[in-house]
């Protein structure tokens, strides 16, 4: 009887700690950005900011409204997730997979499996 109670204890442990460990995976979600390639600006719906590469400050700089210096062309445009709101952390990546090309034209790379 007492090995049955030290076995529904330790369960009981090992369940608490990944139910736990679930909770604080999730609360880790994605937020979604769309992304013009064209232009290299990124839109937080949520937020409802924009996120621009600014030349003479060699910053990336979040407002509300975008310059008037600043064009954003709003075709295409693709969703991009980041689990923080930083999402030009990863501008490299998302200019080599939405490359544009010198015509204009927008040649995506496939998503690896």
């Amino acid at each position: 009887m007492k090995k049955i109670l030290i076995l529904l204890c330790f369960s009981l442990a090992l369940f608490s700690k990944s139910a736990s460990a679930q909770q604080s995976d999730s609360s880790k979600q994605q937020m979604k950005f769309y992304y013009y390639p064209s232009s290299n600006i990124y839109y937080d719906p949520t937020a409802q900011d924009y996120w621009y590469y600014d030349e003479s400050n060699s910053n990336w700089i979040s407002v509300k409204q975008l310059p008037s210096s600043v064009t954003l062309v709003r075709s295409p445009r693709y969703l991009v997730y980041l689990s923080d709101t930083n999402i030009w952390k990863d501008n490299a990546e998302h200019l080599k997979k939405f490359k544009v090309k010198k015509n204009g034209e927008i040649k995506t790379k496939p998503a690896k499996s």
